[in-house]
């Protein structure tokens, strides 16, 4: 049975919205548990505080006021809807014409101004802090409210309103689906749904959702097959046939593919150890391989993951990229899509020089940036590749060295991993002698070796 008490929000805001809320019996004996407490400098005193949850989504954290139960009527106060309104088309109108905004943050502001609390300067937008909880909060009841009710809302109100949540609240997945049931209508533009997932990574470029919103994007709208066009003497294009009988825009597909590697690369500048922007460049790759090929890419990436990793030395994720890259290079040499590996990485002609190469990399890496573990731990991907390499044929001969690692041994059948081997001894002694952290790393890089490698 359902019945109705009195609820008082207060906030330090002058204009006030009154509505009914129904509560139900239980969930009040249930909170009527907790202790009895009064509101700061009110000195009447709460029947009981109400508690809220915000897995939901509900911004509680942002709203700085208290909840009580204090008779039969539910009132409740807050920023008056049309206020509300206006601020959201505001930041509507703003997005819609400038095309070339790159940025959105909240700014802070000491309390509530007679002005617009949208700021817009040089292609960049701005919210003031004091209006966020009473928009976001107006802008979420709306959204739940239809959800439960089951109406049908205009589209132009729910673009508005999840616009603005997800610039709050980006993780919520309920306004992501809002928003894909309308690009599946066509209500929402392709292009400006990626402007704004864009806008919304300026903000929180470590945002999962916002990535896999862009996957379901590519795979439902981008991508998205047509049916077979007489285009060639047997009716397909073969440039944009994918093999299943249908047709596809390479164009299109590959000029996003490209621009989701600059938004990979830009997030993950602006965000340390952002595994997400490199787990989407890894996705981006693997489209890559079913609409356009590898090769181009390779060889473009190959470079760029270089010049990322040498500034970048103690982020494990653009080395674990590297390393996708490369058993993807030694996999389109094994699959006789290029004659050499020097069609994508030059001045190297074989998958052990490549390798060799990456070793050399590697040390003068862990030569030059001192005290950093995810060099070590990418090198003994690396050695553990060589060495399935070298030693994959059983007539070369791969025992390990004698402990004393002398000159001779380097003359063995196998020369070329007596070499790598050697090289590993002169380097581990090298950082032993440090006094730093470098001395560790060193004696776990032996460890390693001898408990794997066998050395």
């Amino acid at each position: 049975m359902m019945f109705m008490f009195q609820i008082l929000l207060i906030f330090k805001m002058k204009p006030k919205l009154i509505f009914k809320v129904n509560i139900n019996k239980h969930h009040c004996r249930k909170t009527s548990k907790l202790e009895r407490t009064r509101y700061r400098n009110h000195n009447k005193p709460a029947d009981f505080f109400l508690g809220f949850s915000h897995t939901s989504g509900f911004p509680l954290l942002l709203c700085d006021s208290f909840i009580y139960i204090t008779g039969k009527v539910s009132t409740l106060t807050t920023m008056e809807d049309v206020t509300c309104e206006r601020i959201m088309k505001k930041i509507e109108a703003v997005l819609s014409q400038d095309t070339l905004l790159d940025e959105f943050d909240i700014v802070f502001s000491l309390g509530e101004v007679n002005r617009s609390p949208v700021v817009h300067v040089e292609h960049k937008l701005g919210l003031e802090s004091w209006c966020v909880k009473h928009v976001y909060a107006y802008a979420y009841a709306k959204i739940m409210g239809s959800k439960q009710t089951k109406r049908r809302e205009d589209p132009a109100q729910v673009l508005r309103w999840t616009q603005f949540c997800l610039l709050i609240a980006p993780e919520v997945t309920t306004f992501w689906n809002l928003r894909k049931v309308l690009l599946g209508q066509g209500d929402l533009s392709a292009n400006l749904e990626l402007h704004f997932t864009r806008l919304i990574l300026s903000r929180k470029p470590k945002c999962m959702e916002v990535f896999q919103h862009r996957k379901w994007m590519f795979k439902n709208v981008i991508a998205k097959v047509i049916p077979q066009q007489a285009n060639g003497p047997n009716g397909i294009d073969p440039e944009h046939h994918n093999g299943n009988g249908v047709v596809f825009h390479s164009e299109q597909i590959e000029r996003f593919l490209f621009a989701e590697l600059d938004l990979c690369t830009w997030a993950a500048n602006k965000h340390q150890n952002n595994y997400h922007s490199w787990n989407h460049r890894l996705w981006v790759i693997q489209q890559f391989a079913t609409y356009v090929g590898l090769v181009d890419v390779c060889r473009a990436e190959y470079e760029e993951s270089h010049k990322w990793i040498s500034v970048h030395v103690s982020e494990h994720s653009g080395l674990h990229y590297l390393q996708y890259l490369l058993d993807s290079i030694v996999s389109l040499v094994n699959e006789s899509k290029v004659e050499n590996v020097s069609e994508i990485v030059p001045y190297v002609n074989s998958v052990t020089k490549l390798y060799q190469r990456e070793l050399d990399f590697n040390r003068d890496l862990i030569e030059e940036y001192e005290d950093h573990e995810a060099l070590f731990c990418h090198r003994r991907f690396l050695l553990t590749r060589l060495r399935d390499l070298l030693c994959s044929s059983p007539q070369r001969t791969c025992s390990p060295p004698p402990p004393a690692l002398k000159r001779s041994c380097v003359e063995t059948v196998n020369s070329e991993w007596s070499s790598v081997l050697l090289g590993e001894h002169f380097l581990i002694e090298k950082c032993t002698q440090k006094k730093t952290y470098q001395k560790t790393l060193g004696e776990k890089h032996a460890q390693w070796l001898n408990n794997v490698i066998g050395i």
